[in-house]
């Protein structure tokens, strides 16, 4: 099975290279051509367009930042619509978007008779390279069946939640605000503990020794402490998912104030020159407007 590989950033080049190792086809697409160099000596096959990935491959995923970015690779020029595709193409779409926008996306795909799978996935780039990611899935049981050896490839277990699309990008928006929300609480404990007096890491020694710690807390916690910022999920990025979901909830007619409120915190953040960092960068912020001593960014 060919694959085709859109969008390079962090997560879609070590997608790109994990599936490279195990020895599939691969052809990629990126705007940005410095970040394909390293995949063509890895031995995948560079193209021009999204187009022309289509024309290649029997599955393509796509793994760009939003939707305009995603209506370009799919709709606009030199895209996938242009493409002499088969019946036989599926697209997998690990972007996060919001539910609405993912069902408009595969209501047009199939008038151009091509399936779409939602398949937005935890984890991050560290988790891609060795096959760890934790795949949320929507879209037929058929596309669905032809994707999954590849899937398997990415991690498991895989979350198969349906042949509705919509669902994996709500479950998704789900789990990214959970993420945030512990980030803010975390960052906030340091920052009480901190004003204080008192030593943080003592704070995190003592969360993480109750069943109230959290992956985040126990591998995030130290590089917080020690202001490493290096990003594995920029803090622009969980802006926009933060309002993605603040808009879902919205379009549900449901309120969710705690997302709302942690959503304005980010973007105050992200406007105040956090947006490339990390999204637990958010301690940083709240120590500076707290007038705290802080460590230096890394």
């Amino acid at each position: 099975m060919e694959i085709g590989i859109i969008g390079l950033g962090m997560m879609g080049s070590a997608i790109a290279a994990r599936l490279t190792k195990c020895g599939y086809g691969i052809s990629v697409y990126n705007r940005d051509k410095s970040k394909i160099t390293h995949l063509s000596k890895m031995g995948a096959h560079v193209v021009e367009s999204p187009k022309e990935i289509a024309n290649r491959a029997d599955l393509v995923v796509i793994c760009v930042t939003d939707y305009d970015a995603t209506r370009e690779v799919l709709f606009g020029k030199g895209g996938i619509k242009e493409a002499e595709a088969d019946s036989n193409l599926v697209i997998a779409n690990m972007g996060t978007i919001s539910p609405l926008q993912s069902r408009n996306c595969a209501e047009i795909l199939e008038q151009m008779g091509i399936e779409m799978l939602e398949m937005p996935v935890m984890g991050g780039p560290a988790a891609a390279e060795t096959g760890e990611l934790v795949p949320i899935v929507a879209g037929s049981e058929k596309a669905f069946k032809k994707a999954r050896p590849i899937i398997k490839k990415l991690g498991s277990p895989i979350f198969y939640v349906g042949h509705k699309i919509g669902t994996a990008s709500t479950i998704k928006l789900a789990m990214n605000l959970n993420i945030a929300l512990i980030a803010a609480a975390v960052s906030e404990g340091i920052t009480l503990t901190r004003s204080a007096g008192v030593d943080p890491q003592l704070f995190l020694n003592v969360l993480n020794s109750t069943y109230f710690k959290t992956g985040l807390s126990e591998k995030k916690g130290p590089k917080m402490l020690q202001g490493d910022f290096r990003p594995s999920f920029h803090l622009r990025n969980m802006v926009k998912d933060l309002e993605l979901a603040a808009s879902t909830a919205l379009s549900e007619g449901i309120s969710l104030p705690q997302t709302v409120l942690t959503q304005q915190i980010y973007r105050a953040a992200n406007n105040s020159g956090y947006s490339e960092l990390d999204y637990t960068s958010i301690v940083d912020f709240l120590s500076k407007v707290n007038g705290l001593d802080r460590r230096q960014v890394k």
